[in-house]
This record gives C-alpha cells, structure tokens and sequence, in this order.
C-alpha cells in the first residue's frame, strides 16, 4: 500500500489548476486580441489532458504545437486522439529548439515539465532555448519548497539524495519497485521539483508567482 495524497489536497490541487489555466487562458485571449487571429503556441513536453481542461474557446485561439520525445503520445484514449488531430505534433528535445527561428512562437508554454529534462545545465539549456524562440512564455514547476513530492506523491523524498529517494520509493510504489534499478535512479534523477531561487535563476526578468498551500506548491514564471 502506497501513501496516497490525502482527498483535500486533490480538491486544493484541482483549485490551483483551475486558477492557473484561468490565468493561462487570459494571457492567450489577450494575444489573440492583439494579433486579431490564433496564435502560434509552442507547448514543450505538453499532455493532450493538460489542453482538455482548457476551454475549447481558449484552444481556438492558438495554432498549438506539442513538442515531444518519441513515443511519448502513442496508444492514446479516444478523448485525447480525437484532440490529437487539432494539435500540430513535434518530435524533439527541450534542450535543443534549433529546428525553430528566433522569436518564432507567440507564446511557450511548459507546464510541469522543466524539472524532467535533467540536471541544472539541462534545464538552463530548456529554459533558454524557450525564451529563444518564444515572444512570450508561460512556465510552471512543482516547488522544491512543498514538503509532498508530486510525482511519486511521498512526503519529504525530494530533500534526500537519489538513493534514499530510490529505497523508500520501492518501499511504497510496487511499479516502481518493478523496474529495473537503471530505470529507477533514472525516474528520480529526471524528477527534480525547484526552488523559487532556481527556477527565478532559469528564467530571470519574468513576473514569477507561487502558489501557496502554507509552504509553495509550485511556481509560475510569465514573460
């Protein structure tokens, strides 16, 4: 039996995403607005569920573009193939953009997916490359600061080093424990929740906000 995030923190959660998106949808209808018809949107390592919790009047805005590893959305649910044939989908690496000009998208979204590319010289790599190629940007990531870890959904794990983090991982989550020992240090090596200093580092002279539930739950960084 694994430690399951407790039933108010999924409403709290499912709260700050509401808000979020609201304040994500506003910046796009704003965009629209001023470019008087859809905006290249460039989501980088995006989901197809995060863009069915926006508004279909929000997505209508937008020419979006999802960039992804291989293999990444493959043998989707219906809801999220059917979506899948409105989105423009990009094989590729956060870190290397140079398949795309300078200042080429209206926007650059990236939502929970800067702490994934890798160690700090990777993500600084993802963060400038999205400021390269993007006029603006919205970026978010799990805060560091937030004494749940909210991917492997533990206490306290992402204060310790890589090998504590392993062990008690497999004490709780039975997949996990399935998987090869490379597999396993590779997960938490590509799950680093940040700072608000970091993320601030990654991507200075932004409007950058943290939602708080007591401790910051994750931030947001706007250009």
């Amino acid at each position: 039996m694994g430690i399951l995030l407790p039933r108010q923190l999924k409403i709290v959660s499912l709260y700050f995403r509401k808000r979020r998106n609201r304040r994500l949808c506003e910046l796009i209808g704003h965009l629209y607005k001023e470019k008087g018809k859809p905006i290249d949107l460039l989501d980088i390592g995006g989901s197809l569920v995060f863009w069915l919790s926006i508004p279909e009047i929000t997505r209508k805005q937008c020419s979006i573009h999802s960039l992804n590893l291989p293999g990444v959305l493959e043998n989707l649910p219906p809801e999220e193939e059917k979506l899948r044939k409105t989105v423009n989908m990009i094989v590729g690496d956060a870190r290397d953009l140079s398949m795309f000009p300078d200042q080429s998208f209206d926007i650059v979204i990236c939502n929970s997916v800067i702490e994934h590319v890798g160690n700090w010289l990777d993500m600084r790599q993802a963060a400038n490359e999205a400021r390269r190629v993007g006029k603006r940007g919205w970026f978010q990531a799990p805060a560091f600061e937030f004494p749940l870890e909210q991917h492997f959904l533990l206490p306290f794990i992402h204060w310790l080093a890589d090998p504590l983090q392993v062990s008690i991982i497999r004490l709780f989550r039975p997949s996990f424990k399935a998987m090869s020992v490379d597999d396993q240090y590779m997960a938490v090596y590509h799950t680093r929740p940040l700072t608000r200093a970091q993320f601030s580092s990654l991507l200075p002279d932004t409007d950058m906000l943290s939602e708080r539930l007591l401790f910051p739950k994750s931030h947001v960084a706007i250009w």
